[in-house]
């Protein structure tokens, strides 16, 4: 079964992103799984937020300026502040799949290790991925503990297979949706088209290799179905419902990956 993985918690709904409640509002969807954001604060422990800086909240600081006692206590909306990856693990590790997206490149490795041994997190590619762009930082966890499921994340698939396999990761992560119109400076039904040959051919040589492959941020119907009829093995969405939906009218929505 394809999983349906909830990308920065529901967010069809009120709450902030990456917060207890959009976890939580995530679960009640039928979701099998969160996708979470984490940076580091100034005493380098792990927050879940998105984006480097408070701009969005109307403060000026950086993340990495503020310690962790000050950066969970910042409210995100009233009642709701930002959780530390410990708040989440203890929360949800082992009861979900865990999708981590590690967004600092050179920091925290340790620290996100001793966490996840610390709160004895199954090392299962269908319980737990540590995501990220940064290949280095994927390898550097795979050197310290070879048995934590590593996915690299790509915006375009084309020969991004050998990437996977130089980072010794587990998966692969690669941007399947609509488009954006101008992508790649070409006209947008020829980028499309070559988005979704590469990424179709990614799916299945993945599957060859025994490479988990879960799309982001898969939103439109066509694309949701195609994940599942494709059998990847996940697909990281913003529609936590109308996926599941989907998936249910899918044939043989029970398939099992082989991977």
């Amino acid at each position: 079964m394809t999983y349906i993985i909830a990308h920065r918690g529901y967010c069809k709904t009120t709450e902030p992103d990456n917060s207890i409640p959009a976890f939580q509002s995530a679960l009640n969807a039928k979701a099998d799984g969160i996708e979470f954001d984490i940076q580091l604060s100034s005493d380098e422990h792990f927050v879940c937020f998105h984006d480097p800086d408070l701009s969005n909240l109307g403060r000026p600081e950086q993340l990495n300026e503020l310690d962790l006692k000050t950066l969970t206590e910042i409210e995100l909306a009233t009642g709701i502040t930002i959780p530390s990856l410990a708040d989440v693990l203890e929360k949800y590790g082992n009861r979900i799949f865990l999708n981590i997206e590690l967004k600092t490149q050179n920091k925290g490795v340790e620290e996100l290790i001793q966490l996840l041994n610390q709160y004895d997190i199954e090392k299962n590619p269908k319980k737990l991925i540590i995501s990220s762009f940064h290949g280095n930082a994927l390898k550097n966890i795979k050197n310290l503990d070879s048995d934590i499921p590593t996915g690299l994340l790509v915006e375009f698939s084309r020969n991004m297979i050998s990437q996977v396999q130089e980072y010794n990761c587990d998966a692969l992560h690669l941007f399947y949706n609509e488009v954006p119109d101008g992508w790649i400076n070409l006209p947008f039904w020829l980028s499309s088209k070559i988005h979704k040959f590469y990424a179709h051919r990614c799916f299945s040589k993945a599957s060859t290799l025994g490479i988990f492959v879960n799309p982001y941020t898969v939103n439109s119907d066509q694309y949701l179905r195609n994940c599942f009829e494709r059998n990847v093995n996940g697909v990281i969405t913003d529609n936590v419902e109308r996926a599941y939906q989907i998936r249910k009218e899918t044939v043989n929505p029970d398939r099992r990956s082989t991977n």
